[in-house]
């Protein structure tokens, strides 16, 4: 999926003067991605649970993808709107978008899948691909 770079560089002067205004460290400035949401990741030998800590961050905002062994969590954390002449004494919270990309110890069973969002927190649980040999039949053709 490629991005204009147009675009990509109009978002990177608005987080940039963002973080001005809001009177971030310095450092942050040029950090590529300045916050994605924690996780933990639970695994057994059949399953995994990945719980990501999402304050703020509506459910419809988050999404989830998985690609092979790859879990992705991305989403966009808006920052609220504050009353006309209000400006920052310390800004410490963290907004816009985030990827997270997790890598699974195993292939997972891409229908075995299941996704929850309550109180902030997003819970994924993912179920291991069988490892069982499948029997494939073979059939008999009349040459």
């Amino acid at each position: 999926m490629s991005q204009d770079p147009y675009e990509i560089a109009q978002r990177e002067i608005e987080r940039l003067w963002r973080d001005l205004v809001y009177h971030r460290h310095p450092g942050t400035h040029f950090a590529e991605q300045p916050w994605v949401p924690p996780v933990d990741v639970v695994v057994t030998d059949d399953r995994v649970r990945v719980i990501a800590e999402m304050a703020g961050v509506p459910r419809q905002a988050v999404h989830v993808r998985l690609r092979g062994r790859i879990l992705e969590i991305s989403g966009r954390r808006v920052a609220p709107q504050g009353p006309d002449g209000a400006h920052y004494h310390r800004a410490e919270i963290y907004f816009g978008e985030f990827r997270r990309s997790i890598e699974l110890p195993w292939e997972a069973d891409e229908t075995g899948i299941e996704a929850v969002f309550r109180d902030g927190m997003l819970e994924i649980r993912i179920r291991a691909a069988s490892a069982a040999p499948t029997n494939v039949p073979i059939a008999e053709r009349a040459v």
